[in-house]
């Protein structure tokens, strides 16, 4: 639900009963023009709105001609070096910038690869933010319309002297906060929308919603977690990014002027070296963020056993105050103290699969689990 249509939908419900077939006509109007937003649409939208890919696209083309470029001033002299070879100045630096040309291509496709998964990975974060907030509102709602309930007996009850003046204060005060939380909730909601908006490329103040169910899967592995480490710090796209700089650091290192400098094969066995280390602290990272993340999502699962547990006790109970309350035994404030107890263990599951999602991602690209090794996950 999109609380920026309240107003409008409020409006149109209005409308309908009006008996005006004007207003219904417009209504309908209405309801076609208003933007539906699908998961799937967003990251198309996120990916396409995110300058720095098409800037490497253009990197990358212009590299790709200048390498063209590169190959003709060789005129038929042999392009690839695959060992090493001594030449003089001009061939050298000619061979030197296509090897360059070579590897941050290389090193570009995969920058652009986490790029385009970097924005699905906001864009979940949006869309979940947004599913998960509208229905915590919700629930803040209902325990401020309960609360209401409750201080209107309060106030009986004052009045007939069994409720002192403090205590009323005190509950008053208690609403108050309430309703501060309310509206809070409801501008951070449209602040998550504005950041959407803003990511997929729409104005900042356009009017639309989500289409979109959040549902939880459990993890699974088609491999052991060694296995799954093994082959990701082989292939992930920040691995792979490393591996370019030591091959392109390998490659200079093979090229030696006539005229080179005493020091310039010690300096390029240092650049190898530096890239060697970068590469093995790369994966090394990536092994212990890899670890990280598992453990942290088993850890949402065992909490979801409980959380589990939690709705299973608040049905029951739930169950048998409604009986009780058929039977007049308890109130209707207290019956629907426990159907909202029901729902509130609801939105704690709801919060533990967002979280869990949200992981399992990350945990599919591990490159991300590094970048976010500073923010605790949620437990629930």
């Amino acid at each position: 639900m999109n609380f920026k249509k309240l107003t409008a939908a409020a409006l149109a419900f209005t409308m309908v009963f009006t008996a005006n077939a004007f207003a219904a006509d417009k209504t309908s109007d209405y309801e076609q023009d208003k933007i539906v937003i699908t998961y799937d649409e967003a990251v198309q939208k996120a990916i396409d709105n995110t300058t720095s890919i098409a800037a490497i696209d253009e990197a990358v083309d212009l590299m790709e001609k200048n390498k063209e470029a590169l190959f003709t001033s060789l005129e038929g002299y042999f392009p690839y070096v695959s060992s090493d070879v001594t030449v003089d100045s001009s061939i050298g630096s000619l061979l030197s910038s296509i090897g360059t040309i070579d590897s941050s291509t290389k090193s570009y496709r995969y920058q652009k690869q986490m790029l385009e998964e970097t924005a699905e990975l906001m864009v979940k974060n949006y869309f979940n933010t947004i599913v998960t907030s509208e229905n915590a509102l919700e629930l803040t709602k209902e325990s401020l319309q309960l609360k209401q309930e409750e201080y209107s007996q309060l106030v009986m009850k004052h009045n007939l002297g069994m409720l002192s003046d403090n205590e009323l204060e005190t509950a008053k005060n208690e609403i108050t906060k309430m309703m501060s939380n309310v509206t809070t909730a409801e501008l951070a909601i449209d602040s998550v929308y504005e950041s959407l908006a803003s990511t997929i490329g729409l104005s900042k103040y356009a009017d639309f919603e989500i289409d979109y169910e959040l549902e939880y899967e459990p993890f699974t592995m088609t491999t052991g977690l060694e296995g799954y480490i093994n082959v990701k710090t082989e292939s992930d796209p920040s691995v792979m990014v490393a591996k370019a700089k030591l091959e392109d650091a390998e490659y200079q290192k093979k090229i030696s002027l006539y005229d080179t400098e005493p020091y310039s094969y010690l300096s390029k066995e240092n650049n190898v070296n530096s890239a060697d280390r970068d590469l093995g602290d790369t994966q090394k990272n990536l092994r212990t963020s890899i670890v990280s993340g598992y453990n942290s999502i088993t850890q949402l699962e065992s909490t979801r056993e409980s959380l589990e547990a939690a709705l299973a006790d608040a049905q029951t109970a739930y169950e048998t105050a409604k009986v009780k309350y058929e039977l007049g035994n308890i109130t209707e404030l207290e019956y629907k103290q426990a159907e909202l107890a029901v729902k509130s263990a609801e939105n704690d599951i709801l919060s533990n699969t967002s979280s869990h999602d949200i992981l399992v991602f990350q945990f599919e690209h591990p490159y991300m689990l590094s970048s976010s090794s500073g923010s605790s996950s949620s437990s629930k």
